[in-house]
């Protein structure tokens, strides 16, 4: 007689949360004893996967009962039903129809009435197997619809809340400010608008001794990790500061569709376009203002080197030249520690064939830029009304000009938007005559639909600034109360430029006829532009 060794396999998966207690872990240890028992069948192993999706069979207790089948400890595997064993077709059939053959191993499948010992040619096998595959696709379908539809609603939906916050305990999709967390967050983004680099601040948070994220989490759930790998306290990295800096939670708004797996086997994840995101605005309270987040990422888009001393550059990726538009690169003094003035990239990599130095001195722009600011400042605190006037007549006038040549070159995509599609329609009507062959049709059209599509790209554009042009009043509202603030400024920093300038544009030096020297430097504010009077 056969010497017989079965494993028992039960599986459930959060998909079959809502299947009730037939498909329970119990019911189903149960059900398959009392089968084994009424067929004489002795059990050597009951193997059960608890919280596990039929498509991963990477489960812990799956791959222990194909372990034991390898050792030679089970040659029967019994299941509820094929769903239990797994629900992707095709990995299911290499497994009962190839390797429990190859090996052996006889397959029983209660539900289903299979049993391999019976012979191979049962169809409802692949045909079940197909079905199961089909019904885990359709469930996560429609899982990801039901998430898509809470997030518009402002949802938070993320299985823990993000550093700063924490879950509302009367509502978990709601997030609630974590003072001590939410301290440490503005603390980041204060510093790196300060000119802090990366580096530096991990620095700062470990000799401050501040808990990184992992491990104030680990603070506030001891129990959650196992591993002491998470428990390094106080080990910052500068990939979780960006990742902090870049989380528009802190803005009040919640986020859905940031990254998502790359396919439904393929489990890897991967960055979704901005385009595509789901964003709810006010969903929680802000730990951050739009002010601090635009100058923070005004300066993450500037290529920033820390000196020897740990700080960037304060100016960095402000200072731009009047004539080829590339950044003026600074020189760096590192025996003094001193700055010491810009010139022209372009110039310094390819030389006078491209472009001229426009060198100025580092004392000199400071100079200007702390100047012009007290200059502003002092206009908007003793003569607001009047300052006020001045900015709207400049950025009207301004808007004028600009407005007009947007509106010209928006004209001119759309017509020949309209031009493409009455072209494409011919084209197709002399292929469908016969007039032309497929491939002259499919040379033709790939040309007009590469340039259909790159003119839609640059209308979206062009609407988007001439939507910009017609915000006159609001920006210079916006305006008046950052430059008060910096009516007794007697010194720059890294956040007062970035928070105010949005690029300063330097000429290249002009010598008149009795040899002096000239050289004009256009600061142009947010909002307002240059601000000329």
């Amino acid at each position: 007689m056969e010497n017989i060794a079965a494993a028992i396999y039960c599986r459930l998966s959060q998909d079959d949360g809502n299947a009730g207690e037939s498909n329970s872990i119990q019911t189903q240890k149960a059900l398959l004893k009392q089968y084994c028992a009424e067929n004489r069948i002795p059990i050597a192993g009951v193997y059960c996967d608890d919280g596990w999706s039929g498509t991963n069979f990477e489960r812990p207790q799956f791959k222990q009962m194909m372990a034991d089948i390898e050792a030679g400890k089970i040659n029967v595997v019994i299941v509820k039903d094929l769903s239990r064993f797994g629900r992707e077709y095709a990995q299911m059939g290499l497994y009962i129809e190839h390797y429990f053959e190859e090996k052996g191993v006889r397959f029983i499948s209660i539900a289903e009435n299979y049993d391999s010992k019976n012979g191979s040619d049962n169809l409802v096998l692949p045909f079940t197997n197909v079905i199961n595959s089909y019904y885990t696709r359709q469930v996560s379908a429609k899982t990801k619809a039901a998430h898509r539809a809470r997030a518009k609603e402002g949802m938070y939906l993320g299985a823990h809340a993000p550093f700063g916050y924490e879950k509302d305990p009367q509502n978990r999709h709601k997030l609630i400010v974590d003072p001590p967390a939410a301290e440490v967050v503005q603390m980041i983004f204060r510093l790196f608008a300060d000119g802090i680099g990366y580096g530096k601040m991990t620095k700062i948070l470990r000799e401050r001794k501040i808990l990184n994220p992992q491990a104030y989490f680990n603070r506030n759930h001891p129990d959650y990790y196992e591993s002491d790998y998470w428990r390094q306290d106080f080990d910052w990295h500068a990939s979780t500061i960006r990742s902090i800096l870049n989380n528009p939670v802190y803005l009040g708004k919640a986020v859905f569709g940031r990254t998502r797996t790359k396919g439904f086997f393929d489990k890897r994840r991967e960055e979704t376009p901005e385009k595509d995101w789901i964003v709810y605005n006010n969903a929680h309270q802000a730990i951050i203002s739009e002010e601090l987040w635009d100058t923070v990422h005004q300066m993450m888009k500037a290529k920033r080197r820390p000196n020897a001393k740990g700080e960037l550059q304060p100016f960095a990726g402000l200072v731009k030249c009047a004539d080829c538009g590339s950044s003026l690169n600074v020189s760096y003094d590192a025996k003094r520690g001193t700055y010491t003035g810009f010139s022209c990239w372009v110039y310094r990599n390819y030389g006078k064939d491209r472009c001229t130095s426009h060198y100025i001195s580092w004392k000199a722009l400071y100079q200007i830029v702390l100047e012009d600011i007290r200059r502003h400042a002092s206009r908007a605190q003793n003569a607001e009304e009047q300052y006020l006037e001045m900015l709207v007549k400049m950025k009207t006038d301004q808007q004028k000009q600009d407005g007009t040549k947007i509106k010209v070159e928006l004209q001119r995509v759309e017509r020949r938007l309209s031009e493409i599609t009455a072209v494409i329609k011919r084209l197709y009507e002399d292929l469908a005559l016969g007039r032309i062959s497929d491939e002259r049709y499919e040379d033709m059209y790939q040309g007009l639909d590469q340039e259909e599509r790159e003119l839609k790209s640059k209308q979206e554009t062009l609407k988007e600034q001439w939507e910009k042009t017609q915000e006159v009043f609001q920006n210079v509202e916006k305006f008046i109360p950052l430059i008060k603030k910096y009516t007794d400024i007697q010194e720059l920093n890294a956040y007062i430029l970035n928070e105010l300038i949005e690029r300063i544009v330097v000429h290249e030096k002009v010598i008149d006829e009795d040899g002096n020297k000239t050289q004009k430097v256009e600061i142009y504010y947010k909002s307002v532009g240059t601000a000329v009077e």
